[in-house]
């Protein structure tokens, strides 16, 4: 067994002395900020605090967001900048933690002079930003959707590397873009015209280039080409209108939630599945969704995982992701087959589910899967009106051997209220990537000002869930700006940055990390 060399230094021979191996189970008892403290005793110990194999496993154990590549691994990432990340993530923590976050910068990206913006959407990292704009065209009544990528990378000069106009309905939550690298996005467009319902799917370069344009010049002049057009196939079983809902793309597979309302005015939601690249979508067998309510959909290391709400009931089942081979029938339903994972609670006893829209879930999972609900009414009160309020529920998730989960077996499951201000809706719901952190604007009915809210919670091991609220943004705050005009909103988890658009059409964007 190789030793480290030994130092003169007497209060730190004993360690010096130790072999790799025993120093390692040491260092993996101590916190980072324990390990970075160790580095500045002497040379020795800096150069084993620095390493890579005590990074990649010291990391395997830390809790908060690292900004990393989604598709890199730990192993392949280097010590220093597996420390640099780290030092970021406890700096953004520590502020995020406070009673009142402190703003690190705030940014006028656009100033008030456009057309407003409907929707928004951070990669993840927050150095590129998704943004609708919804507009009429002078002498035409047709509604017109201006679709762009922006480059934050440079937040003093932020600037446009993609712009693309479309006519039609374009529902909110069927844009989407993601990437697995820091190239190219894929950007996912569910599309509704006067001949038929459709989704465009475009290839994004994330680079900087001399057809990239400035925020205050014409947004006009940049397209990328169409990479395809992918009809929505009729439904062998159900006759009625298709609406898109949701749009999910991850590990090449897109999953489309489509509304079908039937003549006898019911409304079914079913799934679609299909390569973002290339082959026609297929419709999901209806038993794998039957009676789910509000249903998300998401993909994510081979499986495909339904969370929904049955009544009060949470339930999410995950399945083996199917084989999407070219040149299968539309017309032949996607088998499933039997389900690798069940979970199910129910909501505590009081507590009761009033919407069917309102269920929240991250883009991808780590050990846990959470969901996110509001307007959950709280009626122990008797002789009082129901009270509405946030809630969490945590389903422990094991990646590699699935188990079927019914009831709340100890270390299992666990859940958590969000108290909300009475006479107060949740608006711009914004989760984090992994479900850590959430943002979103209160409004206070009765004197109709906004604010805007934070939330951190996770779960270790056995322990029930550790989550905190409050304030991030006061009704009036110190900035050039009134939170009562914000009509759009985005939130980077890992960054903490948090993206404001409003009616007039100025967009701000707020750091609370260096």
């Amino acid at each position: 067994m190789r030793h480290l060399p030994r130092q003169n230094n007497s209060s730190m021979s004993f360690l010096v002395t130790l072999p790799d191996d025993i120093l390692l189970t040491i260092a993996l008892q101590l916190s980072i900020p324990d390990i970075l403290s160790l580095k500045q005793t002497c040379r020795v110990l800096h150069a084993f605090g620095g390493s890579d194999y005590l990074w990649h496993r010291l990391i395997e154990h830390f809790h908060f967001p690292l900004d990393i590549p989604q598709s890199a691994t730990f192993n392949n990432v280097p010590a220093d900048e597996l420390q640099k990340q780290a030092i970021k993530a406890l700096r953004l923590e520590t502020n995020w933690r406070r009673p009142k976050s402190t703003i690190k910068r705030s940014t006028v990206v656009q100033d008030g002079i456009h057309e407003s913006f409907v929707h928004m959407q951070f990669l993840p990292g927050g150095n590129y930003l998704l943004t609708v704009q919804r507009y009429h065209r002078l002498l035409m009544t047709r509604v017109t959707i201006r679709i762009s990528v922006w480059s934050l990378t440079n937040i003093d000069h932020p600037i446009i590397i993609f712009t693309t106009e479309l006519e039609g309905i374009i529902y909110r939550k069927s844009v989407i873009v993601d990437s697995d690298n820091a190239i190219a996005a894929t950007l996912v467009i569910g599309i509704r015209d006067d001949r038929h319902d459709y989704i465009e799917i475009r290839s994004v370069p994330l680079v900087e280039s001399t057809t990239s344009i400035s925020p205050l010049a014409s947004l006009s002049s940049y397209q990328s080409p169409s990479v395809r057009q992918v009809l929505l196939p009729a439904h062998p079983q159900v006759v009625g209108d298709r609406v898109i809902e949701h749009i999910f793309v991850a590990e090449g597979t897109m999953a489309v939630t489509v509304a079908i309302c039937e003549p006898r005015h019911l409304i079914e939601l079913h799934i679609l599945l299909g390569n973002v690249h290339s082959g026609p979508l297929r419709w999901v067998d209806p038993k794998f969704t039957q009676n789910l309510g509000s249903l998300q959909v998401r993909i994510q290391q081979g499986r495909i995982f339904f969370l929904g709400q049955i009544g009060n009931t949470t339930v999410v089942r995950v399945y083996k992701q199917p084989s999407l081979a070219d040149g299968q029938s539309t017309t032949e339903f996607i088998d499933l087959g039997s389900p690798v994972a069940t979970y199910e609670q129910n909501l505590p006893l009081g507590l009761q589910y009033s919407s069917t829209e309102n269920l929240h879930v991250p883009q991808r999972f780590s050990d846990t899967i959470p969901i996110f609900m509001f307007n959950v009414q709280d009626v122990r009160s008797r002789g009082h009106r129901s009270r509405s309020t946030g809630y969490v529920v945590y389903f422990k998730y094991s990646k590699v051997n699935c188990v079927s989960i019914q009831g709340d077996i100890e270390g299992a499951i666990h859940n958590a209220c969000i108290p909300c201000t009475d006479e107060s809706s949740q608006q711009l719901i914004q989760l984090g990537t992994t479900g850590y952190r959430m943002v979103w604007i209160e409004h206070e009915m009765e004197t109709g000002r906004n604010k805007v809210m934070k939330f951190e919670g996770r779960v270790q091991e056995v322990k029930q869930p550790v989550i905190q609220y409050g304030l991030l943004l006061p009704p009036q705050p110190d900035l050039p700006f009134s939170l009562n005009a914000c009509n759009s909103l985005a939130f980077d988890e890992v960054t903490g940055r948090v993206c404001l658009a409003f009616y007039e059409g100025s967009l701000h964007v707020l750091d609370f990390v260096d």
